[in-house]
């Protein structure tokens, strides 16, 4: 390479003028402050350092909750976005599935164990239920105490299904009104998050 002879060039000097032929001022794009999962995680923040918070306690002990205090929840909620508070807010309400922000709340909250050993207080003190079956509400209780809420179907899947891989039909078998009063209880539970106290 260095036994090549170098061509010699003639240097060119041009003058272009730049031309601006359309612009498209209309045609911005709004780039959000924050992702979803950053939104979500401020979220979760703001949840776990104001567990005290009057409206946060209701949903945990399973009270019901006013007008004032839903309209107060959106709007916290939504203000953590700032101005893409209501898009963001709809990312985590659908992934999740819950179908009100109290059941979402309630979700990344828990409920408070003390509320739920009080939901489940009559299957407890029942004298009939086997040392199986008891574990199996404790298990309720303690599920709900994670998640929050959770639905009948939950029943049938680990960890309950490794006290009785048959369910709950086959590990209450005969106690019929006993599973009854599970699935009951753990519906109101749920619904009991949408209800407006007077």
């Amino acid at each position: 390479m260095p036994l090549i002879d170098k061509a010699q060039k003639n240097i060119v000097y041009t003058n272009f003028e730049d031309e601006i032929t359309e612009m498209r001022g209309d045609d911005v794009i709004d780039i959000p402050k924050m992702t979803g999962l950053q939104y979500e995680k401020k979220v979760k923040e703001y949840l776990s350092d104001h567990l005290d918070h009057i409206v946060i306690h209701r949903l945990r002990t399973n009270q019901a909750l006013t007008e004032t205090d839903l309209n107060g929840l959106d709007d916290t909620l939504t203000d953590i976005g700032d101005k893409d508070g209501k898009v963001l807010l709809s990312g985590p309400l659908k992934s999740s599935g819950s179908p009100s922000i109290s059941v979402l709340v309630r979700q990344m909250v828990g409920m408070d164990r003390q509320a739920a050993v009080e939901a489940f207080s009559e299957f407890l003190s029942d004298r009939n239920l086997t040392s199986n079956q008891m574990r199996f509400v404790e298990m309720v209780i303690d599920q709900l105490t994670s998640r929050g809420v959770m639905g009948a179907d939950v029943l049938y899947e680990t960890p309950f299904t490794n006290i009785h891989s048959g369910g709950p039909e086959q590990l209450f078998s005969g106690q019929e009104n006993v599973i009854q009063g599970l699935f009951e209880k753990l519906e109101s539970l749920s619904s009991n998050l949408d209800k407006k106290a007077g």
